[in-house]
């Protein structure tokens, strides 16, 4: 039978560490134009070029974060109390659901995005096939957005029923991703780096809490 102190502290580094991922990869980031992720298609191109290194660590941090937070939210269905063990398995789920056109997505910008940017330098025209391209990451950012709000609300959902973990910490959750998701439907846009906060504020409670 496993130890359910280990699990505390798996599912903890887990959580936590997308958070440490994310600060640590997608952080340098800080230092270029945010125009290199929703600038005019012509600035945002010349920068990933001129900041290939930054661009590729970045989408590598989101990706890690992703699959690190989404291991993490399949081990809290044992830790947050029985009553709320379906709740967190739909968590983890629907995260799962969210992560899948998000990958795709990150998977792009690693794979083709700085060749396209590349070839624009120099020549100054956009390959015509990544016009698609374009438009579809316009049609999966929402859905990553909205449908990992779901899970992160479903997670705090999960802890406030459970009772094994803080009810603050619940409701923190829970607000926190009816809030991403309100205020992208209301903006239009938001960070994606906002839907690793709750989680990795879940973790850092579940490693304090099994010290």
């Amino acid at each position: 039978m496993a130890d359910p102190f280990d699990e505390l502290r798996v599912a903890g580094l887990l959580l936590a560490g997308g958070g440490v991922l994310l600060v640590l990869l997608v952080g340098p980031t800080a230092f270029v134009s945010s125009a290199i992720w929703n600038g005019p298609q012509a600035v945002s191109l010349h920068l990933i070029s001129e900041h290939r290194l930054i661009w590729r660590v970045a989408n590598i941090g989101f990706a890690l974060a992703t699959i690190a937070t989404a291991a993490g939210l399949f081990l809290m269905p044992g830790l947050v109390g029985d009553r709320g063990a379906s709740m967190a398995w739909m968590s983890a789920v629907v995260f799962i659901l969210a992560a899948v056109p998000w990958l795709l997505i990150l998977a792009i910008r690693l794979a083709v995005t700085p060749g396209v940017a590349d070839a624009f330098v120099a020549d100054g025209t956009v390959d015509p096939a990544f016009a698609p391209l374009d438009r579809l990451f316009g049609a999966l950012f929402p859905a990553f957005i909205l449908i990992a709000s779901g899970a992160i609300a479903a997670l705090g959902a999960a802890i406030v029923g459970g009772g094994s973990l803080g009810a603050p910490l619940g409701w923190a959750c829970l607000v926190a991703g009816v809030a991403i998701g309100g205020s992208y439907v209301v903006i239009g846009d938001t960070l994606p780096a906002f839907v690793y906060l709750p989680t990795a504020a879940v973790g850092i409670e579940l490693l304090l809490s099994g010290r």
